[in-house]
């Protein structure tokens, strides 16, 4: 992906910190670097962009990192999922429906269109501008014990589920144990097996290496996430609008790059964890999905009085526009 020569704008000399979450060599630090290389070129070095993996900026703290964004130091740019913005405004639980996605165009479809709108538009009440909605994935389950076909299977499963009160409300319809805890504590966890099972796109679990003492992996395709691009807005403003419009044909370049990238890795990791560590994949035609499906019935209700409960009014329009 190139990107035309606009050094001539007159840009300042800046650096960007870019934080994210997972590891050095995920495909979100993947996404940041191809836009710090983007915005290099474009802008004849002028901008540079600093990759910190693991939220290192923050001591591993996700909401941390997404807090640092929100001041502008030390982070100026970030990939944060949905899920840890739902710290801070539980409305970005919205895209985490169970069974709303058929599919990745699906998916796109919904990010780059209205619903992707409104997310930006929640987002700047945060004073942030979204430059694109890249993608975490569809979030699989895995787990020590046994395979997982069908809701009965997950019967008192101790499963470490992501801090989103709309996760830990469907992992409890499913008759799971859920706990919530920090990805970087997961690992081990999962490792001396006070915790058994944890969810995560294939991509997101392969970088932190936890297939290694996971054996069962159910591909249901439940649930979704994302993840917002954004920048500082005061930075953001900062710019000339010639300016602004490049940082974000880089952004959503790098979005395009990032999605690309984290998809076309799946069949390479589950081949990989077949042969090298050992892994059973449940597909999700060999699964009785419509048995997930039944228990979650009715959580999108619970979720727009969930929201209500804490002021929201808007919770049924959001639901709509991810559900019809």
């Amino acid at each position: 992906d190139t990107i035309a020569d606009y050094s001539d704008l007159d840009w300042p000399e800046m650096t960007w910190n870019f934080a994210c979450s997972t590891t050095e060599t995920s495909t979100w630090a993947d996404g940041g670097r191809k836009f710090g290389e983007l915005m290099e070129k474009a802008t004849g070095g002028k901008v540079k962009v600093n990759i910190y993996a693991a939220d290192q900026l923050t001591n591993g703290n996700q909401s941390e990192g997404i807090q640092a964004l929100m001041n502008g130091d030390p982070v100026q740019i970030s990939m944060h999922s949905n899920l840890i913005y739902s710290a801070f405004d539980p409305r970005f639980n919205v895209v985490s429906l169970p069974f709303v996605y058929d599919s990745y165009e699906d998916a796109d479809a919904k990010f780059d269109g209205e619903a992707g709108a409104k997310l930006k538009e929640l987002l700047s009440e945060y004073g942030l501008h979204c430059m694109g909605i890249a993608e975490n994935g569809f979030r699989e389950i895995t787990n020590s014990k046994h395979e997982i076909k069908s809701v009965d299977d997950m019967k008192n499963l101790k499963v470490r589920v992501a801090g989103s009160n709309l996760l830990m409300e469907c992992y409890k319809r499913w008759g799971a144990d859920a706990t919530n805890m920090n990805w970087s504590e997961t690992y081990t966890a999962l490792q001396q097996n006070t915790v058994e099972g944890q969810e995560n796109p294939l991509p997101a679990i392969d970088a932190a290496s936890v297939q290694e003492v996971q054996p069962y992996c159910s591909m249901w395709d439940a649930i979704y996430d994302c993840l917002f691009f954004c920048i500082n807005q005061n930075i953001y403003d900062s710019l000339t609008p010639e300016q602004q419009a490049v940082v974000d044909e880089c952004g959503q370049k790098a979005v395009e790059y990032e999605r690309y990238i984290n998809r076309s890795s799946d069949n390479e990791i589950k081949e990989r964890w077949e042969s090298k560590n050992g892994v059973t994949f449940t597909e999700k035609a060999d699964m009785d999905i419509d048995s997930f499906k039944k228990a979650v019935d009715g959580v999108d209700e619970w979720f727009v009085n969930e929201l209500k409960s804490q002021g929201y009014e808007d919770g049924q329009d959001l639901v709509d526009l991810f559900t019809k």
